[in-house]
């Protein structure tokens, strides 16, 4: 009884991993350590150390990743770290104000107004930068929540199979 309450605690953690991964956070530890949690409840039956080493390869890419392509989004249009710092804050709040709706147009309005008063560009500049950074934000949560949801399925299918 003790295994199917914790199976269902690290099904939650993993949820909530997606969720943060959404908005931008490192969800894909909360999933990691879920996994961990697993395979040592399963005594590395399942999950063996060699699993858990090919997922933490898998997870630092993950996380690299968002690093990697939100410059690249920032380097191609002019964006700066406050266009990242305005996009994650916006995506944050917008998801808190206006759910969904919020998440996608957040980031966007957060990272121009970030260029704009922080950043001290001017207005185009700061549309194109906020743009830039916006992109590659999105394409990182788009990717990074495929990795996540690619572990979670991985993880699932090798426990229900054996």
């Amino acid at each position: 009884m003790l295994e199917v309450i914790i199976y269902i605690i690290t099904a939650i953690f993993s949820l909530i991993g997606i969720f943060l991964t959404m908005i931008s956070l490192p969800g894909v530890w909360l999933i990691y350590l879920s996994t961990i949690i697993i395979a040592l409840i399963d005594k590395f039956q399942t999950i063996t150390p060699e699993i858990l080493l090919i997922l933490l390869a898998i997870s630092v890419f993950s996380t690299l990743i968002d690093n990697i392509v939100n410059a690249i989004g920032v380097k191609i249009l002019g964006g700066s770290i406050w266009g990242i710092i305005g996009a994650i804050l916006g995506g944050i709040i917008g998801l808190i104000i206006s759910n969904i709706f919020g998440i996608i147009i957040g980031p966007l309005i957060g990272a121009f107004l970030f260029e704009y008063i922080l950043g001290k560009k001017g207005l185009k500049e700061s549309i194109k930068a906020g743009l830039g950074t916006f992109l590659g934000m999105l394409l990182t949560v788009v990717l990074k929540t495929g990795i996540n949801i690619g572990i979670i399925v991985f993880v699932v299918s090798k426990l229900i199979n054996n």
